[in-house]
């Protein structure tokens, strides 16, 4: 099976960096193209006395243009096809509507950096639902 359209999700994190250098190799060796997306999560919301106030969201916009302009130069120096995204919401599931949109053969996340949480929730929740083919990079 070819892996042609590859979907990396990205945050700046070691682990997640070590995705998407996976990420760009496979594409290098297949000719194919990178989706990187970094997700702003929403981690839920608070419950105060019956009603819900939104948490704000986690990132920032200088942290975006950084991921933006690391992702752009890694794939020009590469040659490879790509382009990066920003999204809201709950990582796995932007994650997936992305690999939907792109139709992805294969979705590459980082493993958690936290080694009490072991994979991780993202990855977890990806492998959980097997939508797609998932590549969790230690």
């Amino acid at each position: 099976m070819a892996i042609r359209s590859i979907v990396v999700g990205t945050d700046g994190s070691d682990p997640s960096y070590r995705a998407f250098a996976m990420a760009v190799g496979l594409a290098v060796r297949e000719q194919g193209c990178v989706h990187a997306c970094f997700v702003s999560h929403v981690p839920g919301a608070a419950a105060l006395g019956g009603f819900f106030a939104p948490v704000p969201l986690v990132g920032d916009a200088e942290s975006d243009d950084h991921l933006a302009h690391f992702v752009t130069q890694e794939l020009g120096q590469a040659s490879v096809r790509g382009d990066f995204t920003c999204r809201s919401g709950e990582v796995a599931t932007e994650l997936e509507l992305l690999a939907e949109d792109c139709k992805a053969d294969l979705v590459v996340v980082g493993r958690s950096a936290h080694p009490t949480l072991h994979l991780g929730g993202v990855p977890r929740q990806l492998l959980g639902r097997g939508r797609f083919p998932i590549l969790v990079v230690p």
